[in-house]
């Protein structure tokens, strides 16, 4: 799918309201944008379409699920063959949530939930045959999810209200 190269206003808030209640109608987005129905489901259309919006889903919880355990691993493969033998891998499972192939050291980066850690063993076991893994067990989440923001949102962020801003040296 051809990505598209720009988005206005509207898609930004559109995109920004389906990101915070993907079940909002077109009626309540257009009294939102102020655009009627017909142009919001377009505009949606055309975004689903440019592979803009990929999809729609529920955020679940995963120890509310019944996975006791959330963890990164990365993972350092021996080579490109091993490297898309974990993609594949990756793929298969439904405990690895996330496969993300980066620069630097590892090679990969996963996140995996688990009922409890000894159900872990396994993959790190299976992980082991293709690289070498290394686990850190979240403890907390402070931040686990934000919507994708757009692009104008880049900057630093707001100032806290009685706290004075950093005067800039001179």
């Amino acid at each position: 799918m051809a990505r598209m190269s720009t988005l206005d206003a509207i898609d930004q808030q559109l995109l920004a309201l389906l990101q915070a209640d993907a079940r909002l109608g077109y009626r309540e987005l257009g009294r939102t944008v102020g655009m009627s129905p017909p142009a919001v489901a377009a505009r949606v259309r055309r975004l689903e379409h440019s592979g803009v919006i990929t999809g729609y889903g529920a955020r679940v919880d995963p120890i509310a699920a019944g996975h006791e355990v959330h963890a990164f691993v990365v993972v350092t493969t021996a080579g490109r063959r091993q490297s898309l033998e974990l993609a594949r891998m990756a793929a298969a499972r439904p405990t690895i949530l996330e496969d993300h192939r980066v620069t630097g050291t590892e090679d990969h980066v996963l996140r995996v939930v688990a009922p409890r850690i000894r159900d872990l063993e396994p993959l790190i076991d299976d992980l082991n045959g293709l690289g070498k893994p290394a686990t850190s067990i979240v403890l907390s989440s402070p931040k686990p999810w934000a919507p994708v923001p757009s692009p104008e949102a880049d900057g630093p962020p707001p100032i806290s209200p009685g706290r004075p801003a950093a005067r800039a040296r001179t």
